[in-house]
């Protein structure tokens, strides 16, 4: 058994896959996060039955401290992939427990002429993913993950037009911010990002 187990993690390794090795897995809910972040760390992917347990602790994440939360996001945020993060966390069915306002983009048209990448949630999954090429400041990074939110609130039958969605994006940044207790000056980018991102500036 110890022999099999011990070829399967090899296999796993040059496949790039993350798998739970039993269901102590639901021992601790907070193995969700460092799943999710670890898929953003080595840029693998999490295999079916480990996102079933993953969506098997659904009910449990709630009872996670925010500072809990925290390190794992911000270990993702410091990743080369954060992307991976937020996806692995959507197809266990579970990112609106702690990132609701990222998880209401989910399905937010945007006008196809501008973005050809689909909705406001493919959006900002790749410009936090562009972010890393550019700087290991996680202020940036973290104002390029939430400078879209507001687009989240726009009512279906308004898409694919998001009008005023800088202003509205203020609410959504601070909801978010305070749920997983990032740093204030984090917070303060944040809504920075939000309602200056459609300026146009001149250098």
């Amino acid at each position: 058994m110890k022999l099999l187990t011990l070829l399967i993690g090899i296999s796993d390794i040059k496949n790039r896959i993350i798998r739970a090795v039993g269901d102590s897995f639901l021992e601790d809910p907070l193995r969700v996060y460092r799943t999710a972040r670890f898929a953003s760390e080595l840029d693998f992917e999490v295999e079916e039955n480990t996102i079933k347990l993953m969506n098997k602790l659904r009910d449990e994440l709630s009872t996670l401290s925010k500072e809990r939360v925290f390190v794992e996001f911000k270990k993702a945020l410091s990743s080369n992939k954060p992307s991976n993060f937020f996806n692995v966390l959507k197809e266990a069915n579970i990112l609106d427990i702690h990132f609701t306002e990222i998880y209401n983009l989910i399905g937010s048209l945007q006008p196809i002429e501008h973005h050809p990448e689909g909705d406001s949630y493919n959006h900002t999954m790749i410009a936090v993913d562009n972010s890393t090429q550019l700087t290991n400041n996680l202020l940036i990074r973290y104002s390029a993950l939430v400078h879209d939110l507001g687009k989240g609130l726009t009512p279906k039958e308004m898409y694919p037009h998001h009008h005023g969605h800088s202003e509205k994006g203020i609410e959504p940044v601070n909801n978010l911010s305070n749920r997983i207790g990032v740093p204030v000056l984090w917070k303060k980018a944040g809504i920075l990002s939000s309602k200056e991102h459609m300026r146009r500036w001149n250098f």
